[in-house]
Formats: structure tokens, sequence, C-alpha cells
């Protein structure tokens, strides 16, 4: 594994970058039995528009495809960063039967909300792959461009690339969907002798057995959660006993189990580590990146400091990643990867948490920390999100017109400010922006308060893992 680690390295040849951020859902096992969970209004409509967010890693030249126009306010603040980039808009009205691909809603997924077994069920769009595939002037000017770049690799990815006559390009989906679930990483650790190793259990008296094993309380995860979605915290009997209800009544109608069951650690800080893996099985890290979590969800991430990358080192933390790398390597991925990893209270590193085998927030976050050293003056890049409760006819404009009046937009330069990434379909009652925080690195909670005053200025509420500005500190 190259020993050098720096920020990604930007595409010499125009590229093009598309991708759907729920790659999670396309592979997973449609069979599999779910967890119980509650969802923010807004929060489907806020990561069906999160391919906005891939202008971050555009280069001069690139093609952006999106699934919904970019707002002006987005736009002029990425061109502040010096990302100009005009995305192209796919078309939304394409016939289901022009849709070539593998694009289908989950087994028994018919409506938002509670199937009669208790199984929450969102009925999903057509991938973004599958609309450039149906769309005549996506698909050629996305074979124009020398290089392909999505955020992850689905089947209708495959499907397209094999479309534009680009067969192979891709690592096979199979071997994407395996090594993307928590069941393969979980067993990675323990091949590893890792600490932090948890349980696959495949039935009711499985996870039962599991809880009892590790002792309340217990992480129960979805094989394919993302972000905190699909993890359950078991803390008493009663919880267990509603949880095993659930689960039982979806065997009953057909479906199985599988799930990991995980100790809950009294967590110190949360950090992840991001990695290439060229199709020749050499890997290089590109960087390491605090993450602040909140409820198991991502919130946000910062570049580590020197001195803790110093610490990993000695610890052997660089030398699991090159464990790691061969593993994934070994079973035929190559691309982007993420290790999620967290610092115990009692000083325990767990090195590997879950692996996501594509593009993340992380990766995007070390790319704009790079653009931002590029410019000089000590900033650092910091990524945060942040979901707002909207009254009725406001949007993001509304919110970068508040940041203005505040004179805390960024400008470019060495002058602190923050840009607004994604956030384009924010409208009530509520979603998710995304912002760019340009600073030296203890100026960043500062920065965050200001953006939630902008926010109440423009007569929006923080909710959910943003609720209050005592969680921006």
């Amino acid at each position: 594994m190259t020993a050098g680690r720096g920020a990604p390295a930007v595409p010499a040849a125009p590229a093009a970058h598309w991708g759907t951020f729920d790659a999670e859902r396309w592979w997973r096992a449609p069979e599999l039995a779910t967890l119980p969970a509650v969802t923010l209004p807004g929060g489907a409509g806020a990561v069906a528009a999160m391919d906005e967010l891939l202008a971050g890693f555009c280069a001069p030249g690139d093609l952006l495809v999106t699934r919904t126009p970019m707002a002006d306010a987005v736009r002029e603040g990425l061109g502040a960063c010096g990302i100009d980039v005009e995305p192209y808009v796919l078309r939304s009205g394409a016939a289901e039967d022009d849709r070539p691909g593998t694009s289908a809603p989950p087994t028994g997924a018919t409506s938002t909300g509670a199937s009669p077994t208790g199984a929450s069920f969102t009925v999903a769009p057509p991938t973004v792959d599958a609309l450039i595939a149906a769309d005549g002037a996506a698909r050629e000017r996305v074979a124009a461009c020398p290089d392909v770049l999505p955020y992850a690799v689905l089947p209708d990815t495959v499907a397209l690339t094999d479309r534009l006559g680009r067969p192979g390009l891709l690592p096979p989906v199979a071997v994407v969907a395996e090594v993307n679930s928590k069941s393969w990483s979980n067993a990675l650790v323990r091949r590893l002798g890792l600490p932090g190793a948890g349980r696959v259990v495949r039935s009711v008296d499985e996870l039962a057995s599991a809880v009892a094993e590790f002792g309340y309380p217990v992480l129960v995860k979805d094989p394919y959660g993302v972000s905190g979605r699909d993890t359950l915290e078991i803390a008493a009997p009663g919880v267990l006993g509603a949880v095993l209800r659930t689960l039982g009544r979806q065997v009953a109608a057909g479906r199985r189990i599988e799930l990991v069951v995980q100790r809950r650690y009294a967590r110190r800080y949360d950090f992840s580590a991001h990695l290439r893996i060229a199709r020749t099985g050499e890997a290089t890290v590109l960087g390491v990146l605090m993450m602040t979590n909140h409820r198991f969800r991502y919130a946000g991430s910062h570049p580590a400091d020197p001195g803790f990358l110093a610490r990993l080192d000695a610890d052997g933390y660089f030398d699991t990643l090159a464990a790691v790398a061969e593993a994934l390597a070994g079973a035929g991925y190559w691309g982007p990867v993420g290790v999620d990893s967290m610092a115990v209270e009692d000083g325990t590193v767990v090195p590997v948490l879950e692996i996501n085998a594509r593009r993340s927030l992380g990766l995007l976050s070390l790319r704009l920390d790079q653009r931002v050293r590029e410019s000089g003056g000590g900033l650092r890049g910091h990524l945060w999100q942040v979901d707002l409760a909207v009254p009725p006819g406001r949007s993001v404009a509304d919110l970068s017109a508040a940041l203005h009046r505040d004179g805390a937009l960024y400008g470019g330069g060495p002058r602190p400010g923050v840009t607004l990434l994604g956030g384009s379909t924010l409208a009530a009652p509520g979603g998710r922006v995304y912002c760019a925080l340009f600073c030296a690195p203890d100026d960043a909670p500062a920065l965050r308060r200001r953006v939630l005053a902008a926010a109440a200025d423009a007569g929006m509420t923080p909710r959910g893992a943003s609720d209050g500005v005592a969680d921006a500190a």
C-alpha cells in the first residue's frame, strides 16, 4: 500500500460524475427483514437530491449529471470555491419501459409507511443510472467523457456502462454488493483478530442469544444500513421483545433475517480513513478524517491533526488498512473505499466498524479540504450537514441571503466562510443542507453557530441531530 497519505487525485481528463446516494438499497437482498425505523419528513427528497454534492469532485471541463436542477444559491457558492459547473439535469418524465437496467423497488415495497408485518417500506425512485440510460442526450454526453466516476457501482451502473460500449470498466456488481455488507466486514474483522467484532444472526432465536451474549446495551444493524439508518439500540428486555415480535411477523410472511449485533461501546470519538484501490490491487491512503456522528448518523467531518495521525501510525492502524485493502482487492473490488473507525473511552481503537466501497461524504470532505488548502491562508475544509424545519415559501435561497447579510458566505481566498454545497430542493416542511466550512480548525464551532443563526433569521429551525446551537459547539 502506498505510504503517502494525501488528498484524492484530480483526474487529468474530463470525467462524468453522477450517483444514486441510497446505493445500499440496491445491494440489499429484497427478501431481508427490516428493523423498525423512524424517518424525518423530507428525508427521502434530500437523499434523492444529494447527487449535486458530486460537484465538489468536479475538475474544470467535467460533466455533472443530476436528478434535479441546482439552485442558483448553490451554484453561486460553488463558483466562489472555484467550482464552475452547469449540471445536466435528467429528464424526469421518461416512461417506465424506456428505462433499461434493473431498477425496481424492493419486494413488498408499495408505499411509504408500515406494512402489515411491521416493516417500513418506501418505493424506490429510479436510479440516476437508469435515468441516464433513458435520456439519449445524457447518454451521449456521458459517452463523450474519457472517464466515468459514479458514486457507487449498482446493477444499473454496470448496465449503463455496458450500453455505452465499456464492458468491464467497473468491478462486478456482485462483488461490490458483497464487500459493502456489514456481514462481510464483520467476518473480516474476525479473521484479522481485530477488536470490535460483532455477531451475524439469522433468526429471532440467534438475535436473542447474541443480545444475551453481549449484554445490554447492544446495537443491531441491518447489513446494508448507512449513516445510522437501520441501526437500532436495544437497551432493555422490553425493546428486545418488541423487535423480536416485529421480525417474527416478517419471517412468517416469508422474509429472512440477517443482522449484525455489536456491543454498544462508550465512544470517545469517531474517525474514518479513505483509500483508493487500483485495478492492479495497489492501494493508496488518501486521508483520515475526524467524524461527528449524532445518534449513529453522520453529521460532519474535518481533517485529523498530525498528532492523531502519528498515534494511529504507532498503533498499527495503517497496517490494518493495508490488510483491509488486500482483502477487498482479493475479493475483486477496486475503486474508492471508506473505512469507519472509532476510539473507545478506555483507549481501545476499533479500526473497522464498517466498510463503504464507494464514494462517500468523507471523500468529498477531503477533496474540499484540498481545494481550500491550495488557495493558501491556512484555512481547512469542514463538511457539515444540518436538517431544518422549513416554513412554506422558504428555500435555500433564503438561507443563502441570511448568510450573506451576516457576512458569513465564503468568497474565495483566505477569508473564512460558509459555502452551501447542497440543499437545492429545500422546502416545507423540511429538508437537509450540506455546508462546507472553510476556516481555521478551532473556528469551526463558531462558524456552525453562525449557520444556525442565519437559518433562524430565514425562519428555519434545526431539527433531529442538528437540534440546538449546543450541538454545533
